[in-house]
């Protein structure tokens, strides 16, 4: 199944509507500053070192948690719900009930929600996904409506289970809303007892970040009928899960995404290989994943012939759970403005718990 990529919405530290935080990150504009309330403190001299992070200024201080990520959504969708002409009122019932609302959201960590594993996904329904439909305010049903919670990769894997829903139901369309934010105290300490934060002392490591990022796809024929705009098309989706691996960032055999990618390019690159054209990658600082990276690249080299990187965690930080869609903001853009090297282009995600996912773009038209 092929989706058209018809709406975004994104709120970064770098631009608070999709097209001004593309623009950015594609001019290589950066806004790090200090996370206030956190600092790292030196192993020798017990010195307190300032930890740089890429926070959303003036929009996200004073909220914790769930109510940062509803925060963020928030911020992405209200640009998406305001856009003249792009969708329809609450009152058609018949646009809204055929829509799919996928929330994708970091790893559930049942110490920070003080619940037990069991209950996590419920408490976290009921804190997020459920005052998520009421800000939406559009009649979705709540059998509509779900969590995906891998992180990094999880657009990825919520686009294909979204297609799959597609298939077999009178659903329509996917509203995919992304969001992460890695400024809780928690997080930050446990990133810093596992040294993975880049600072002073430390020159390889993520600097944490924050984004809402959605997403609205339809069918191409669906767009057709209602005369929407097309920024571009999916045409593949493949996702794997790395089996060496241990939780909280630590490098596996590279096998997952080395497969993933030959399944996406192999598969829906017929006549355009190897491909030489644009990837948007989460690389985000972390020696591990530029080693499991360069152990793809080699196995791909038949695949691959000299990709164009982009790496927004450049601009933005390491934006977690929102990076998957971020991408595919970047590669829309970019495949609409005719900046990319070729009609296609690939964003490439990699959670930190094993799951690997790759989106394949493609110009409309071409």
């Amino acid at each position: 199944m092929r989706l058209a990529l018809t709406g975004m919405g994104a709120i970064t530290s770098v631009g608070r509507t999709a097209d001004t935080a593309c623009a950015a990150i594609r001019a290589g504009i950066a806004r790090p500053r200090k996370v206030k309330g956190f600092a790292l403190v030196d192993e020798e001299s017990q010195e307190r070192i300032a930890l740089m992070g890429h926070p959303i200024q003036g929009y996200t201080e004073g909220f914790h948690l769930v109510g940062r990520w509803l925060r963020l959504a928030g911020g992405c969708l209200g640009e998406l719900l305001a856009q003249p002409g792009l969708l329809p009122e609450a009152s058609d019932k018949r646009f809204w009930a055929s829509t799919l609302l996928i929330a994708v959201l970091p790893p559930l960590d049942a110490d920070i929600f003080l619940s037990s594993e069991e209950q996590l996904p419920e408490v976290v329904r009921k804190a997020y996904l459920l005052p998520l439909l009421g800000m939406l305010e559009r009649p979705i049903a709540h059998q509509d409506a779900k969590l995906v919670t891998v992180g990094h990769a999880g657009t990825a894997l919520a686009l294909q289970e979204g297609m799959q829903r597609l298939a077999g139901s009178s659903l329509e369309r996917i509203l995919l809303v992304s969001v992460d934010s890695w400024f809780d105290p928690l997080l930050l300490q446990r990133l810093a007892n596992s040294r993975r934060l880049k600072c002073e002392e430390s020159p390889t490591g993520l600097m944490p970040g924050e984004a809402g990022v959605c997403l609205l796809l339809e069918s191409e024929a669906g767009a057709r009928r209602r005369g929407a705009a097309v920024h571009a098309v999916v045409t593949g989706v493949a996702t794997g899960q790395e089996t060496e691996n241990s939780p909280g960032g630590a490098r596996g055999s590279a096998r997952a995404l080395s497969t993933c990618l030959r399944i996406l390019l192999g598969r829906e690159s017929k006549g355009l290989l190897p491909f030489r054209g644009d990837i948007y990658s989460d690389l985000n600082g972390e020696e591990w994943r530029a080693l499991e990276w360069g152990s793809a690249r080699v196995s791909l080299s038949d695949l691959l012939a000299e990709p164009r990187m982009h790496l927004p965690c450049a601009a933005v930080g390491d934006t977690g759970a929102a990076s998957g869609a971020l991408g595919v903001c970047l590669a829309a853009q970019d495949l609409r403005g005719r900046w990319a090297r070729t009609g296609q282009s690939v964003v490439l995600s990699r959670s930190e718990r094993g799951a690997v996912g790759s989106i394949l773009l493609q110009a409309e038209g071409s």
